[in-house]
């Protein structure tokens, strides 16, 4: 170990630089940075401050207050950031969270992935929670979804939204690719553009303007 009043005390951990780092796993390491403790077995921290890698084989690559809390899951960077899903990422940002199992987030403030295999790339209190939904950028977006078979069981949203302002993609397959407060319910439906439109009917489309209904 080195650096400054740090501890390796898991079994077969290393702290390697630093101050006031704590490899508490077992096989964890700390590489450097300050205040960072890699407390799930196999779990790992190159840097930053105040980070804290819990999951199993977790890791943290840097940034400020991240917490990796998921097995396998792993933080590239940003502030206080939240991967808690198995296998779930975020690559940098404020305040997000990636908590669906296979999820991601690449960056913005206050997002959240919470759906199986759902992302989130940008922008700003977006959510993902249907099965691999997926919101692109803009601001207050939501793709939801709940999607079940003829059996009950539930299948894939696959729901999508680019960017914009407040616009809901729930329907399977549904999509929205920008505009304002705009949803999109139905299955296969589609909304380009606009303001305050719906598409609520299956492959319903709407071009853009102002408060359409598709149905």
């Amino acid at each position: 170990s080195g650096g400054k009043s740090n501890v390796a005390s898991g079994e077969f951990s290393s702290v390697t630089g630093g101050a006031k780092n704590l490899a508490s796993g077992t096989h964890s390491s700390v590489s450097g940075g300050s205040g960072n403790i890699a407390e799930g077995e196999g779990s790992a921290i190159m840097g930053g401050m105040d980070n804290l890698a819990e999951g199993g084989h977790s890791s943290i690559s840097g940034g400020e207050g991240n917490d990796a809390t998921g097995t396998l899951s792993s933080i590239s960077g940003g502030e206080l950031n939240i991967a808690s899903g198995s296998y779930s990422s975020i690559s940098g940002g404020y305040t997000s969270e990636a908590s669906g199992k296979h999820s991601s987030v690449s960056g913005g403030s206050g997002n959240t992935a919470s759906g199986l295999m759902s992302s989130v790339s940008g922008g700003g209190t977006n959510q993902a929670t249907g099965w691999a939904s997926s919101v692109s950028g803009g601001y207050q977006n939501k793709a939801r979804g709940e999607s079940k078979n003829s059996d009950g069981n539930s299948v894939e949203d696959y729901t999508s939204i680019s960017g914009g302002l407040n616009n809901e993609a729930e329907g399977r397959y549904a999509s929205v690719c920008g505009g304002s407060t705009n949803r999109a319910t139905g299955e296969y439906s589609n909304i380009a553009a606009g303001s305050g439109n719906s598409a609520e009917g299956e492959g319903s489309a709407i071009i853009g303007g102002m408060d359409n209904v598709a149905e």
